[in-house]
């Protein structure tokens, strides 16, 4: 049985290559474009999935005089991939900078699809996390795991529905199937440059700096700041929104430390927080809410 299995992955695995290479893998189950832009500064954009593919958590794309800076890759290298052909809607420059804000699998699972060339930046305990056994780790199992069971519950659900109700279904299971498929692909890929205070890049026209906070919502959260744009971009550490008291998965979080660390990221002088999850805003109050 597990020499079976191990048969299926390795063919699914090689399909998947055969796509890439032929540029298919990106695209949406419906073959619609996977993200949705939103300029927030000039060259400064929040992208967030439309729907169409199972993408989780939200990206920064900073576009400088010669390349493009990005926030975080994605929960699949198949959604990274999706992406990245928007970025192109955008630009023709080339991505040579992508920033963990930490470790999960929906923020940092798309790093394997960048090369040599693109410098990944993260924490050290991001670069550790990475490079460790991370997806028998509790987080992405328990948000893995179940996903062939979703599956079939989700086959079950069209065989007995009808009308809208049906194809609302089916359109459901597609991106369902697509996403069980897409995370056989993963092979956790680590930073290749790490940090573990502060870190002040200054490239094509641009300063973008990176903060460590102190532990919060896990031991190595990174805040990808824009002094000049006043954007501050905080992954899971800091999610929230104008009209809700949202709170950030803690799985993984140190809740004893994490009011500390907050007080880091009130110290930066930002007037937009992007979260990795959620809509942008500009409501200082949600922090002291958490």
């Amino acid at each position: 049985m597990k020499r079976w299995i191990l048969t299926l992955a390795t063919a699914a695995l090689a399909v998947l290559s055969i796509q890439w290479q032929t540029g298919a893998a990106w695209q949406s189950p419906d073959g619609s474009s996977s993200h949705r832009f939103e300029e927030l500064a000039d060259g400064v954009f929040f992208a967030t999935g439309t729907g169409s593919m199972t993408t989780m958590s939200n990206n920064l794309v900073i576009i400088n005089d010669d390349h493009v800076m990005v926030v975080d890759s994605s929960v699949t290298p198949a959604a990274a991939r999706g992406l990245v052909e928007g970025i192109k809607t955008l630009t023709d420059k080339p991505i040579k900078y992508v920033f963990n804000t930490h470790y999960h699998f929906d923020h940092a699972h798309g790093n394997q699809i960048f090369g040599d060339d693109v410098e990944i930046i993260g924490h050290d305990f991001v670069r550790t996390m990475l490079s460790s056994d991370v997806l028998e780790q509790r987080t992405n199992r328990n948000f893995t795991a179940n996903l062939p069971d979703q599956v079939e519950a989700l086959r079950a659900r069209v065989a007995s529905a009808s009308g809208d109700e049906r194809e609302r279904l089916e359109t459901q299971l597609r991106i369902t199937a697509a996403h069980a498929e897409a995370v056989q692909e993963t092979v956790p890929t680590p930073p290749n440059v790490t940090y573990s205070d502060t870190f002040t890049l200054v490239k094509g026209g641009r300063e973008v700096q990176l903060h460590f906070p102190g532990r919060g919502h896990t031991g190595g959260d990174s805040l990808v700041f824009l002094p000049e744009e006043r954007i501050v971009f905080t992954g899971d550490f800091f999610v929230g929104s104008p009209d809700s008291h949202s709170l950030p998965y803690m799985g993984d979080g140190f809740v004893e430390e994490w009011p500390a660390s907050l007080d880091k990221l009130k110290a930066l002088q930002f007037d937009t927080i992007v979260p990795g999850h959620g809509n942008p805003f500009t409501d200082r109050s949600q922090i002291d809410h958490l």
